[in-house]
């Protein structure tokens, strides 16, 4: 696997947890019972930090040449 398919991968898994998050959300805020709602202003900044954990954490080993 390449670094490219992880990414893609990485960011559909994370893309597809943050939409489906969103809805399970919704759905509660309009239907429970509890007078309560979850506040989802901040939930895709959330999100985004997973999606910079890539770039930021990764790096290049140098290759070195034994002689």
């Amino acid at each position: 696997m390449t670094y490219e398919q992880m990414s893609d991968k990485i960011t559909k898994l994370i893309d597809n947890a943050e939409e489906k998050m969103n809805e399970l959300i919704e759905d509660y805020n309009e239907n429970n019972k509890e007078n309560t709602e979850v506040d989802t202003v901040d939930l895709s900044s959330k999100f985004s930090e997973l999606q910079d954990y890539l770039e930021d954490y990764t790096s290049e080993f140098e290759q070195v040449e034994i002689q």
